[in-house]
């Protein structure tokens, strides 16, 4: 007997699609996003027009579709949590960690002050980075928080709310004071612990009593 075996290799248009990615985060990183066309990116990465509107649709798609695959990593410890019976504690931390592993890395910060330098002059980018980015990783959360409150393992009243707090209490100034380049970059342990702790005062509130 022949036991079929899935192949999760990605497909060719997936392919593709990565390729276009990484070529278009190359050069707006580079050029900014008013100054690179998707000629350039073409050039970079391969592919035609066609393909470019096809995936993304203009631009500003394909810059918020960088902030999404971005986002995809950061949620997989809360999507994989839901329906589990893994303890809350060890998904919102591996959650909260890989949130700012991605947060802090280079490219994420560039990405982000791009995005503050050129949304005022293109609003349409900053309403569509928000949209892939943040608001994404939130309505995720809030949605494994409501999950875990109807299983008993967490009492949330207002998730939409709670993860917004939440959000902000892992970030603390590290975030702020990287993108602002004030002294040194916080250290890997700095930004483990500011987690761990945030993580710790923020179940103490939402476990039941």
């Amino acid at each position: 007997m022949i036991l079929a075996v899935s192949d999760n290799r990605p497909t060719r248009g997936e392919r593709r699609r990565q390729r276009l990615l990484e070529g278009a985060r190359e050069v707006f990183l580079e050029k900014g996003f008013e100054a690179t066309t998707l000629d350039d990116v073409i050039a970079r990465a391969g592919g035609s027009r066609a393909t470019l509107y096809d995936h993304f649709g203009d631009k500003a798609g394909l810059f918020a579709a960088i902030i999404a695959a971005i986002c995809d990593d950061i949620q997989a410890p809360v999507t994989g949590g839901i329906g589990s019976d893994r303890d809350p504690g060890t998904t919102l931390q591996a959650f909260a960690q890989r949130f700012m592993d991605r947060l802090m890395e280079p490219d994420s910060l560039a990405l982000y002050r791009l995005v503050i330098a050129e949304s005022r002059r293109f609003p349409e980018l900053g309403a569509r980075v928000f949209a892939a980015g943040p608001e994404r990783a939130a309505a995720s959360l809030a949605d494994y928080l409501r999950a875990e409150t109807r299983a008993g393992r967490l009492v949330v009243r207002d998730p939409d709310t709670a993860v917004r707090i939440f959000l902000e209490m892992i970030k603390g100034d590290l975030h702020t004071r990287a993108l602002f380049g004030a002294g040194k970059l916080p250290s890997r342990r700095e930004i483990e612990n500011t987690v761990r702790e945030a993580v710790r005062i923020f179940l103490t509130g939402i476990r039941p009593g």
